[in-house]
């Protein structure tokens, strides 16, 4: 266990360490929070994601010469990582279902369930994250033309689907762009999915 020395060492580290884990928690935490959120559609999960994800980032030593954009992008990768493991392991999440929002939650997230988990994860990265449609392509697996297909599908579908909404706040009509993979887009000779 450590403890205070002479000089006081242990206690000027534990300063900056908190002062360090403050400012990470300032600068990220929503942004990491809403990602998380859009991948996975359960508010608990999503503060868990962002928790874990942020006590992570604290744990290391800053990295000398690294910039904002690098830890941000970072902190959105790794979101976006421990999101595919919970949705991928429900023992992962304590061998409960994912609590489905409020109704009005829901829908601001993805109105009427019209993105994938692969379309709400690049969205996060991207439009969140902060990651361009490059590097969010080699996060997700997939090749740049397609992912940029996929994000502009997706945002095209729901624009096409707040366009839909009437008055009384019910939606009308289904996904106007069907996704890429039913379109038959390919890259590298693989097909999307």
């Amino acid at each position: 266990m450590l403890g205070l020395g002479k000089n006081g060492t242990v206690g000027v580290f534990a300063k900056a360490s908190s002062a360090r884990s403050r400012d990470i928690y300032q600068r990220y935490a929503t942004g990491l929070y809403r990602q998380a959120f859009l991948a996975l559609g359960d508010l608990a999960l999503a503060e868990y994601v962002t928790r874990e994800v942020i006590v992570d980032e604290c744990a290391l030593a800053p990295v000398p010469g690294q910039g904002e954009d690098d830890m941000r992008h970072r902190l959105a990768e790794s979101v976006f990582r421990r999101c595919q493991q919970l949705a991928a392991d429900p023992a992962g999440r304590g061998c409960r279902p994912a609590q489905p929002p409020s109704g009005d939650v829901a829908d601001c997230v993805d109105p009427g369930g019209l993105l994938s988990e692969t379309e709400r994860g690049a969205l996060g990265l991207v439009l969140i994250g902060g990651l361009g449609y490059v590097r969010a392509s080699s996060v997700l697996g997939i090749c740049p033309r397609d992912i940029a297909a996929m994000l502009r599908t997706a945002l095209l579908r729901l624009g096409t689907s707040s366009d839909a909404v009437v008055e009384d706040g019910s939606q009308v009509g289904g996904p106007a762009v069907p996704p890429a993979a039913e379109r038959g887009h390919q890259c590298s000779g693989s097909r999307i999915g």
